[in-house]
């Protein structure tokens, strides 16, 4: 989700003398997160002021459903409230708009999708249609927006962010059987999508953002390595989570706390136990070969817990393994 071409509102973090380093990770948003989100738009996202007043409304409704993605970069050094250095959506497209985005691609493509999401024309594929589109290899996304507060690449700051920003690349899109990945820039950002992998689909002039996308065949002619060519690499899943139990999980592989996750999602903290035995059972029972060295390391714990041993490596093989986060019919 990297488009270098954009500057915000200044929350520097390049202006501090603590050196190179920064403590900087990726993680999904949170509701909590809306308000800071919002400075963190494209300043050349064409957004309407009703639709740009509602998308506090509007990323509510959104999160948590299975099409959509949304994530940001933060920095632990900077004090609460004032943390997020990057943020990024993806979403899910029905057919309708993955034809659209083929045959005449709308300028300001994310902002288009958010009206017609506001007027009902559209939303993010729901967990059944995901998985009957995944099973098919029909599955089209586009990155509504990025942004990211510093810029220059010359900068260890802004490396650091630039790496973050292309893990959550490939965690938004990976695990999913994809026909096309799409998204847009402006000026030199394009560069940038180039070099991840994107292949130019417009070219509308100065002052205005161009789509870049990349479709399966073409990734197949691509050798690996390349940001966007690698999350078409697929297989299918096999240990079968529920959707409940996937929304559960696709929190905890960025290193929520069970609380946070509660939270998040509505639940308490008892139900969130007996989603995690449920969990842990079914990959046993599945797959055991996750929970190798597990068994010995978690000896003490009762039997049908899931104890920190298994958890851990259950977490290490859904990153390892994404379409086990993605529904499949």
């Amino acid at each position: 989700m990297l488009t270098i071409d954009l500057p915000l509102p200044t929350i520097d973090l390049l202006q501090r003398p603590q050196g190179p380093g920064r403590p900087v990770r990726g993680r999904a948003l949170r509701h909590a997160d809306l308000a800071e989100a919002q400075t963190l738009l494209p300043a050349w996202l064409a957004l309407d002021g009703d639709v740009r007043a509602a998308l506090p409304v509007l990323w509510t409704r959104l999160l948590g459903q299975p099409g959509f993605s949304a994530e940001v970069i933060e920095d632990l050094s900077l004090p609460p409230g004032q943390r997020l250095v990057g943020l990024g959506m993806t979403v899910a497209l029905d057919t309708a708009w993955q034809a659209r985005l083929r045959a005449s691609p709308p300028p300001h493509a994310g902002a288009c999708w958010y009206r017609d999401f506001i007027d009902g024309r559209t939303a993010p594929l729901d967990d059944r249609a995901l998985g009957r589109a995944n099973a098919a290899g029909q599955v089209g996304m586009l990155v509504l927006h990025y942004a990211q507060r510093a810029i220059d690449p010359s900068r260890h700051e802004v490396q650091q962010v630039m790496l973050v920003a292309m893990q959550l690349f490939r965690q938004a899109h990976g695990g999913l059987q994809l026909r096309d990945v799409w998204q847009e820039a402006l000026a030199e950002g394009g560069d940038y999508l180039q070099g991840m992998g994107f292949r130019r689909r417009t070219a509308r002039g100065p002052g205005q953002p161009d789509l870049f996308g990349l479709s399966r065949d073409e990734a197949a002619r691509i050798f690996p390595g390349q940001p966007v060519r690698d999350v078409f690499h697929f297989v299918p899943p096999v240990l079968g989570f529920s959707g409940a139990e996937r929304r559960a999980l696709r929190l905890a592989v960025t290193e929520l706390t069970d609380d946070e996750i509660a939270d998040e999602i509505g639940i308490s903290g008892h139900t969130l136990k007996k989603l995690w035995r449920s969990v842990c059972e079914r990959a046993a029972d599945r797959l055991p070969e996750v929970f190798t060295g597990a068994a010995a390391a978690d000896a003490d714990a009762a039997p049908g817990t899931r104890g920190p041993e298994k958890r851990r490596h259950l977490l290490h093989y859904l990153r390892q393994h994404p379409e086990e986060l993605r529904p499949w019919a």
